[in-house]
C-alpha cells in the first residue's frame, strides 16, 4: 500500500474564481460544474465522495434555478 499522504485527488478543473455560488461557469451561463469538474485538492475516499455529492445536489439546485431563470424571460 502507499502512505496516505499520496492519496490526494489530482489537481486541474474549473477554477473556484470561475463559478458563481450555484456552481455555474460565468463565462458560459447554463453550463455547470461539480465533483472532479472543479479544481480541488482532497483525500480521496469518503471526503472526496462526500464533496463530490454535496457539489452535484449544489449545481443540481442551481440549475433549477437557472431554467426557472429562463422559463420567466421568455414567458
Amino acid at each position: 500500500m502507499r502512505p496516505i499522504e499520496e492519496a490526494i485527488s489530482s489537481a486541474g478543473g474549473v477554477r473556484r474564481d470561475a463559478v458563481d455560488q450555484h456552481l455555474m461557469v460565468q463565462r458560459f451561463p447554463g453550463v455547470f460544474c461539480a465533483g472532479e469538474m472543479l479544481d480541488w485538492e482532497a483525500p480521496t475516499g469518503g471526503y472526496l465522495l462526500t464533496a463530490c455529492f454535496a457539489s452535484g445536489k449544489r449545481a443540481a439546485d442551481g440549475l433549477l434555478r437557472w431554467s426557472e431563470i429562463c422559463k420567466l424571460r421568455l414567458g
